[in-house]
């Protein structure tokens, strides 16, 4: 409930105000709350500030210091994806990764559009991350949290991949999808977003196991945003608004519930119904019907590219864990 609380209350609300990025606030809120462990104290919130400030400013100045060289930007945006999903493994720091990533991502496919843009949005950002995290807050005053939110599955049989492994074959197999799409700009938020939860929601190395899973998940999403910005273009109405998402965010959450198991699966399908359901609603967006049809294939095929990649990386990597234990025996 505190999933769909967050989600529904923050699309509605940013989408009313006419925000930069209406999906940015819920997508912060939700990856927040799917985290393990309890609600946050006043201490992590001034830290995932601090966090949010120099990750903007580090993405803005890696966009604005190497435009139209691709070797300097390929490097300070690999820099921040290695950054962040090794935090991201970590449980004590799984919070400051989740926004590492998420801003990292938002303010780069922005300053693809204009750098000039990326600086005056990134100010104005700041309402959105902090109406965000205030959802967190609400969502769990309103809906006490009464068992631990069931994220990626159990480790299986199979010795983990260590976390700068992990975070480095991430960094590896994002990065290049990152520069193919980036020229979409804001666009390939939502695809960029959606392969960064996945790799955050399951151990690397068991990831090509849920491939099938995976691509159903985010289709489902998708096809869940679709629509619903349907429905609602068709009755543009604030109350028409505020139904339609609440039912299918109540959908999905629903399923998360009653299917932990599924969490890990179901979480990327999430992110990816709030994103491209944001991004319809955003001032100046063009013709939603055919750009979500466009960005839902972009999911699906992003999805599998990188579940395949991981199945091919990871024996390479295993391999050359055991040698080097063999090496040392």
């Amino acid at each position: 409930m505190r999933l769909a609380f967050a989600v529904a209350l923050g699309l509605v609300f940013e989408i009313l105000r006419g925000a930069l990025v209406p999906p940015l606030a819920a997508v912060i809120a939700l990856q927040l709350l799917a985290l393990p462990g309890p609600r946050p104290t006043a201490k992590m919130v001034l830290g995932l500030f601090v966090v949010i400030s120099g990750a903007s400013l580090f993405a803005y100045g890696v966009s604005a210091l190497t435009v139209n060289q691709m070797l300097p930007y390929a490097l300070g945006v690999g820099l921040i994806y290695l950054w962040g999903f090794a935090l991201a493994a970590r449980r004590k720091t799984a919070a400051v990764g989740t926004m590492t990533l998420t801003m990292g991502i938002v303010v780069t496919t922005m300053a693809a559009v204009s750098t000039d843009l990326a600086a005056v949005l990134v100010v104005q950002l700041s309402l959105s991350v902090a109406f965000g995290i205030a959802l967190v807050f609400l969502a769990h005053a309103a809906f006490p949290q009464r068992a631990p939110f069931a994220g990626a599955p159990a480790a299986e049989e199979g010795a983990p991949v260590g976390v700068t492994s992990r975070a480095m074959v991430a960094t590896l197999i994002i990065l290049p999808l990152h520069l193919v799409l980036v020229a979409d700009g804001l666009a390939a938020m939502v695809v960029l977003l959606t392969v960064a939860t996945m790799f955050r929601q399951v151990r690397i190395e068991l990831a090509a196991r849920y491939a099938t899973s995976f691509a159903a998940g985010n289709l489902l999403g998708g096809l869940l945003a679709a629509a619903a910005v349907r429905v609602v273009s068709l009755h543009a109405t604030i109350p028409v608004l505020a139904t339609t998402v609440v039912a299918a965010s109540l959908l999905v959450a629903w399923w998360i519930e009653r299917v932990p198991k599924f969490a890990h699966v179901l979480l990327p399908g999430f992110v990816a119904f709030t994103v491209l359901f944001g991004l319809a609603f955003m001032p100046g967006s063009p013709s939603a019907d055919v750009e979500l049809l466009k960005r839902l294939a972009q999911i699906v095929a992003a999805g599998l590219y990188a579940l395949g990649a991981v199945s091919l990386v990871m024996p390479i990597v295993h391999g050359s864990r055991s040698s080097a234990g063999g090496s040392v025996m």
